[in-house]
């Protein structure tokens, strides 16, 4: 008889054990798997130099977003609350390396050679590796004018050091992407979903690699500098403003690569929270799915 009541103990014991963990699963399962790794950069504002003073609100950079999932990264660049970008030609760029002095990326920095794949007089000193990749952003389907505004932006990628490289005014860049449209944008802001692969040819991108970077406003053409650094609070040059003045970047910010489940594993996730609902359900009917009747040991408390 006691041993029929022992078994009968423990068989109770089992299934409030089993149900606790049904309970616990569901939980995580409804929660699902949350990736977002949101990173969020703020500049000073109304550091944007010009000639005139203050400067057009489209050079002005007060913040940017970066995120990413398993394919790509989506980066938001935030201007000027006055700015209207589509009737500006200005181009941005954002320059990436990985902050070690041996990584092998473009230290060019000079008026001749100026460090980045659009010939612009930007980049990133040796002591962080010089420039290894560079995102250029730029306006589409218009001319940037109040006239004939732009309807959309594009971007293209560019990669430092990668076999068989014609660079555009200096050796060793090659463009490796280019979306010429259909990258959203508001007055004051610009989208764009960057694919890894396109950072993949000198950079590594797995989870929890830290890189490091710079986003800058910058001339439609020719030699022009760096209007603005999000990374730098403060101007990029002193006054008097020179429009050609090389801007060699010795603060950078950082952003480390967060790791994202296969979309199989974030199915299954979401499948095994939909079937522990229903359970869930069924044992509160029966009054039998309660965190806090159950000891740690998932045995019935006396």
């Amino acid at each position: 008889m006691k041993i029929r009541k022992q078994l009968k103990k423990l068989a109770v014991g089992m299934a409030a054990s089993t149900r606790i963990h049904l309970c616990i699963l569901g939980v995580l399962g409804f929660a699902g798997y949350s990736a977002s790794g949101q990173t969020t950069y703020t500049d000073t504002q109304g550091d944007a130099v010009a000639s005139t003073l203050p400067a057009n609100g489209a050079r002005d950079i007060w913040s940017a977003t970066i995120n990413n999932d398993a394919a790509n990264f989506y980066i938001t660049l935030n201007l000027n609350s006055g700015a209207n970008v589509p009737t500006t030609g200005f181009n941005y760029g954002i320059g990436i390396t990985t902050g070690n002095p041996t990584a092998g990326g473009d230290t060019s920095a000079n008026t001749t050679t100026h460090g980045n794949a659009y010939g612009r007089a930007i980049s990133i000193d040796s002591s962080l590796g010089g420039m290894m990749a560079w995102i250029g952003i730029f306006g589409a389907g218009g001319s940037g004018t109040a006239a004939v505004p732009y309807t959309s932006y594009g971007f293209n990628v560019y990669s430092f050091g990668t076999p068989g490289a014609v660079g555009i005014t200096n050796g060793g860049w090659t463009k490796i992407d280019q979306v010429n449209s259909g990258q959203p944008f508001t007055a004051t802001s610009i989208s764009i979903t960057v694919p890894m692969i396109d950072l993949s040819a000198n950079l590594s991108l797995t989870p929890g690699t830290t890189l490091f970077f710079d986003i800058y406003s910058t001339g439609g053409s020719g030699n022009q500098t760096a209007y603005d650094s999000l990374a730098n609070p403060s101007p990029t040059q002193p006054l008097p403003y020179n429009g050609t003045l090389q801007y060699n970047g010795t603060v950078l910010d950082s952003y480390t690569i967060v790791a994202v489940p296969e979309p199989t594993t974030l199915t299954l996730l979401g499948l095994s929270g939909l079937v522990a609902i229903q359970i869930i359900r069924r044992e509160r009917r029966l009054g039998k799915c309660s965190f806090t009747s159950f000891s740690v040991g998932g045995h019935p408390k006396n």
